[in-house]
């Protein structure tokens, strides 16, 4: 979309010292990890009370996770092998813990000491839930890379395909956010494919040139890759999503039959069209930057010109559309940010052949509803009821009338009360506060495996150690 809707707010934070041993390191600084050496850590760790660490990764950073408390940080390294995390998301001052990985002679990461103020240290050994198989497949002329996390518990396993937001992501998404649910679902039975967007990791294309209908088409080949493995049961591989895969998703269900169920999180593209989700970001991002209401209307008016004179086609008159545009240019709270962000496509000349506007990929007028209405297998619909980035209370009543008048009435959905767009807890809707989070909301990874479980197991079964029910 054209904001990407899973991005989190960079400061320029301080790392400060844990017990003495933390290095001043300015965040700005912190360049892309490495796209290999940080590889070693990721995985779940066990501690000895049988609790869990999980170590995810994104472009820039390493993540730490603990499922029991939800707790959730990024990591700060201060040498190769120790990094710390702070009192909140994306704050490292004052450091609240460390962790240090072990190496082996061979160079494989076995276990991580965790320490702690006021508490023993700990060692966390590197558990076996489930194997990381490296991957690929092909969708034309585009080959994607990815990872199959495949359960230590007999197969053949039912299996799920995650499907990305908008943006960028590789495998793990934006800041780990696939990642982590893709653990929780392998340490609880159930195999996750995750894969490179086109252009991204080590896939082959582009992403900012694809359609929904590419994205799908990369989703049905993920199908189809799974269902030619021994190890994976044909029959039970369904799909997951975030966000913009709320409008990918039943783009898939709609050209094969073969989806045995939909989990989509946080996803606008459940029960609105692109171009309402669209207008919904554009004003939360002019209300936050101080924009009067009058304002705000006046950038809502040359949107919606914008999209009647794409809906005209070439030749249309836009004499209206580009004095409206001229006029809202000068406005001196335009930010850098919003200038990009809402201001250069619409100074942007359209290419008629190229297509070279984000409209033609996510056409405006796109409307799921009628496509939710014509899958048939099992739903679930989990969202935040603090989400900031999805119209919540927009989406709801079409999501659910489009799932009830299904032949199939198997549908399920969930507003996790204080969830954000990315189901960490929040005691406000606002994105800008995302350094102050804490911990993801309590239920939501449990809500989405025993919902399945249910579904895929004569008898839902919990297979890991550390999460109490």
């Amino acid at each position: 979309m054209r904001k990407q809707l899973l991005t989190l707010v960079f400061g320029l934070l301080l790392c400060n010292s844990l017990a003495a041993i933390c290095s001043a390191q300015r965040l700005s600084d912190f360049v892309k990890l490495d796209p290999k050496k940080p590889d070693p850590y990721l995985g779940t760790y066990q501690l000895a009370s049988g609790d869990l660490i999980v170590i995810s990764r994104s472009l820039y950073r390493l993540w730490y996770h603990e499922p029991r408390t939800g707790r959730i940080r990024a990591l700060n390294p201060i040498s190769e092998n120790t990094w710390v995390g702070g009192p909140s998301l994306l704050v490292y001052s004052p450091a609240e813990f460390q962790i240090t990985f072990t190496r082996n002679k061979k160079g494989e990461v076995p276990s991580l000491i965790l320490k702690q103020a006021r508490a023993p240290d700990q060692l966390a050994k590197k558990a076996s839930f489930y194997r990381e198989e490296l991957v690929s497949f092909r969708n034309g002329d585009a080959t994607l890379a990815g990872s199959l996390l495949i359960p230590a518990t007999k197969g053949p396993h039912p299996a799920v395909i995650f499907i990305h937001g908008s943006g960028a992501q590789n495998r793990n998404g934006f800041d780990g956010i696939l990642r982590r649910p893709a653990d929780h679902f392998a340490r609880n039975g159930i195999a996750v494919l995750i894969y490179d967007k086109r252009g991204t990791g080590q896939s082959i294309g582009n992403w900012e040139t694809e359609s929904f209908d590419d994205l799908a088409g990369d989703a049905l080949a993920a199908l189809q890759f799974l269902q030619s493995r021994q190890d994976i049961s044909p029959k039970q591989i369904g799909l997951w999503g975030i966000s913009q895969a709320g409008w990918i998703m039943p783009k898939v269900a709609a050209r094969s039959k073969d989806i045995a169920f939909i989990i989509s999180v946080s996803g606008a593209g459940t029960g609105v069209t692109v171009g309402q989700q669209e207008m919904f970001d554009l004003q939360n991002d002019l209300r936050a930057a101080g924009f009067s209401p009058e304002e705000i209307n006046e950038w809502l008016k040359v949107w919606h010109l914008f999209f009647e004179y794409v809906r005209a086609g070439e030749g249309a008159d836009r004499k209206q559309l580009d004095a409206l545009i001229q006029k809202l240019g000068q406005n001196k709270k335009l930010t850098d940010a919003l200038r990009k962000s809402w201001l250069v496509d619409l100074q942007t000349p359209v290419d008629w052949k190229s297509h070279n506007q984000e409209v033609f990929r996510y056409p405006p007028d796109f409307d799921p509803v009628p496509l939710w209405e014509q899958y048939n297998g099992p739903v679930l619909g989990i969202f935040g009821g603090m989400d900031s980035l999805t119209p919540v209370q927009q989406v709801l009543p079409n999501f659910t009338k489009a799932l009830m008048t299904r032949t199939n009435s198997d549908s399920t959905v969930v507003v996790l009360p204080k969830g954000n767009h990315t189901l960490l807890e929040s005691e406000n809707v606002n994105d800008r506060e995302s350094a102050k989070l804490k911990r993801y909301v309590p239920g939501y990874f449990d809500t989405m495996t025993d919902w399945l479980q249910k579904r895929l197991f004569h008898r839902a079964q919990q297979i890991v150690a550390g999460e109490p029910r």
